[in-house]
């Protein structure tokens, strides 16, 4: 027969009839249990005790003794040795509190470590550079962090508060806003706290530049975000994509008729050296509601290109002075005679004034036209009907030369 005794030998409780004697070795102890033989091993036997106690135990069975083992007539029970020295057991509980603390206290460090950083969208001015998606817990918030991050330079931050789809494009990065806050840096952000989670727009005010712009941003929900509705204007380039002169937008070619930016500053170039978009080349946009006037923008000879195309012109003027012909090829000497000149003899010389000093000059496309007065003598031998003797004539008018501007080097066509 099996017994749950811890000692091995039978179990006597309180109002038993009968109990069988102790074994060999063994002193009957006054409540019924076996005590161990000091010269055996040591056997383990405390109990729980106190308010951990484990419900259901027998009541009336031995008392703990004053460290958990059952005292008899004769003290602590032998098996169990020495009590341990007063205090110690609540130097062990301290000992593991403090090391329980420390480890809570690790835990939370990690977490607030992991958490991103925050930033209140109550009436802020101030700027922070967060690249990547932003949460927005309120509707403001998302206006916020998309104005501050516009301020900071930071397209990859802005964009992060666009609701999907987020836009994309050659002109949505870093390099180009940052280019946009050399000439027209965003400051002075205000935009009131909005908590209501069913707001539709949140109103926000700035300086773009030396502009002051007051908007009304259109905002949505997005799972536990908020998100802009819109977050970038679209620039039409229909009018300058002929496909002749490039178009560069701070500083990137683009050849689209239609190109998606962020708010801010945007110069428009060629990367030629003859040909620009004229001294007023900027666009400022203002928000992605309010409508950006690219239309004034138009391809035109820069300070450079129109010097540059009068010297050829005139070079190749004065190289058909020395032509020994009437009709010069590529020249704006056009002379129809009944005399037949020698040809080694014909010359040509400038009779008025010097055509450019002030030629007009006018631009298309990719050509520059050069309109010039002409006023011109012709002298040489030459014959008629059996005759001959020296020749003279003049040309007067108007002659015209096209430069195509966007080769090198240029090139002079006489019309």
């Amino acid at each position: 027969m099996s017994s749950n005794n811890p000692y091995g030998g039978p179990q006597s409780w309180p109002g038993q009839t009968s109990a069988p004697g102790p074994t060999p070795g063994q002193s009957p102890s006054p409540y019924g249990y076996p005590q161990q033989g000091r010269g055996g091993p040591s056997t383990d036997s405390s109990y729980s005790f106190g308010p951990f106690a484990p419900e259901g135990r027998p009541q009336g069975g031995p008392q703990p003794g004053p460290y958990g083992a059952p005292s008899g007539p004769y003290g602590p029970h032998p098996a169990r040795g020495a009590p341990p020295p007063k205090g110690k057991g609540k130097i062990f509980i301290i000992v593991g509190a403090a090391a329980l603390a420390l480890i809570l206290m690790a835990v939370v460090a990690v977490v607030v470590a992991t958490r991103g950083p925050s930033a209140d969208s109550g009436n802020n001015s101030g700027t922070q550079n967060q690249s990547g998606p932003q949460n927005a817990a309120r509707p403001s918030d998302a206006v916020t962090g998309y104005l501050q991050a516009l301020a900071a330079g930071d397209a990859v931050a802005a964009l992060s508060y666009a609701a999907d789809p987020a836009p994309t494009g050659p002109l949505l990065t870093n390099e180009v806003l940052t280019e946009s806050r050399g000439r027209a840096a965003l400051t002075e952000i205000q935009v009131p706290a909005v908590e209501d989670q069913n707001a539709k727009s949140v109103s926000a005010t700035y300086t773009l530049g030396s502009s002051a712009v007051s908007e009304s941003y259109d905002v949505v929900k997005v799972g536990d975000s908020w998100k802009l509705s819109r977050a970038v204007k679209d620039l039409d380039l229909s009018f300058l994509q002929s496909g002749s002169v490039p178009v560069k937008i701070n500083g990137v070619e683009v050849d689209q008729d239609s190109v998606a930016v962020l708010p801010g500053s945007y110069e428009f170039t060629t990367g030629l050296p003859y040909v620009g978009y004229g001294s007023k080349n900027e666009v400022l946009v203002k928000s992605p509601y309010v409508e950006a006037d690219t239309y004034r923008i138009q391809s035109r000879l820069t300070k450079s290109g129109k010097k540059a195309v009068i010297s050829a012109t005139e070079k190749s003027y004065n190289k058909c002075l020395k032509a020994n012909s009437l009709n010069p090829k590529n020249c704006p000497m056009k002379f129809d005679s009944k005399y037949r000149y020698n040809k080694s003899t014909i010359t040509w010389r400038q009779a008025g004034s010097d055509p450019f000093r002030k030629p007009t000059v006018t631009f298309s496309e990719t050509q520059a036209r050069i309109e010039i007065p002409l006023n011109l003598r012709l002298s040489g031998s030459c014959t008629h009907q059996g005759r001959s003797g020296n020749c003279s004539g003049t040309l007067t008018g108007k002659s015209v030369a096209v430069v195509k501007v966007t080769e090198k080097p240029l090139r002079v066509k006489w019309l």
